[in-house]
C-alpha cells in the first residue's frame, strides 16, 4: 500500500464523523453478507465515496492553498485504501460482528 493510501486510512480512522460512516458501511455490508448477496469484488466500491470525502477533508485541513485533493490522493491511492477497508471488513465480520436476533413473530388478532 502506498504512503498516501496509508495516510488516508489513518486519517479516516481518527476522524470521528468519517469513522462513523465507515462503520455504517461495515454494517450495510454485513447485512448483505447475512442475506448471501455480498460480492467481495464489489466491496471496495462501497467505500469509494468515503475515500473521496476523506481525501477532500484531509487536504482542506492539512493542505496548502493550491493543493488539489485528487492530485495528492490519486484514484489508485484511494482504491488501495478502499481495498484495505474491504479486507478489514471481512476481519471485523468474522471477529466482532454479532448478527441481530430475529424477533419472534407474534400475531395478535382482535375480533
Amino acid at each position: 500500500m502506498s504512503p498516501e493510501a496509508t495516510e488516508l486510512t489513518l486519517y479516516l480512522d481518527n476522524e470521528e464523523p468519517l469513522y462513523r460512516q465507515k462503520m455504517y458501511i461495515f454494517r450495510a455490508l454485513a447485512k448483505k453478507k447475512d442475506r448471501g448477496k455480498y460480492n467481495p469484488a464489489l466491496a471496495p466500491k462501497a467505500f469509494a465515496a468515503l475515500m473521496t470525502a476523506a481525501a477532500k477533508k484531509y487536504v482542506r485541513e492539512f493542505g496548502a492553498p493550491g493543493d488539489r485533493w485528487n492530485i495528492i490522493f490519486s484514484p489508485i491511492d484511494r482504491r488501495q485504501a478502499a481495498i484495505t477497508y474491504a479486507e478489514e471488513f471481512l476481519d471485523w465480520y468474522a471477529i466482532e460482528y454479532e448478527r441481530p436476533q430475529k424477533k419472534p413473530r407474534t400475531t395478535t388478532r382482535e375480533g
